[in-house]
């Protein structure tokens, strides 16, 4: 059961953990490294982020990825190799993964759907 703590310590900590993380989300972003910026042990860190804010370290990253790709999957037309890419996944089949399993469809599918629904709007207007 998510409880999350509301120590003004806790917040605050978390607050510059998740600034950090928004800084270097399209680069590798190890569990080390985040650790280390938040001053604790890879296994306590995941312990207490997961404690305050009901998330895996792994899950909120890649769902703050998932939804800068598919920011860059409407408003660009760049491939969805490069939106992989450019949104700090490093493997293609990984990203594509991930992807359906936050959003329940595939990129390419909602670059399809998006399209559809801009055409079939300005044929309306």
């Amino acid at each position: 059961v998510y409880s999350p703590s509301l120590n003004p310590i806790n917040v605050d900590r978390i607050d510059k953990i998740m600034s950090w993380i928004l800084k270097n989300l399209e680069s590798t972003i190890r569990l080390e490294d985040v650790a280390r910026e938040a001053r604790m042990s890879a296994k306590s860190f995941s312990r207490f982020f997961k404690k305050n804010t009901g998330k895996a370290f792994i899950s909120y990253v890649n769902e703050l990825r998932i939804g800068l790709a598919c920011q860059r999957i409407i408003e660009t037309d760049a491939s969805i190799s490069e939106v992989c890419f450019s949104s700090g996944f490093n493997n293609l089949s990984n990203f594509n993964r991930r992807f359906k399993e936050v959003k329940g469809v595939s990129p390419r599918d909602l670059r399809a759907q998006y399209r559809e629904q801009l055409d079939l709007g300005q044929r309306c207007s």
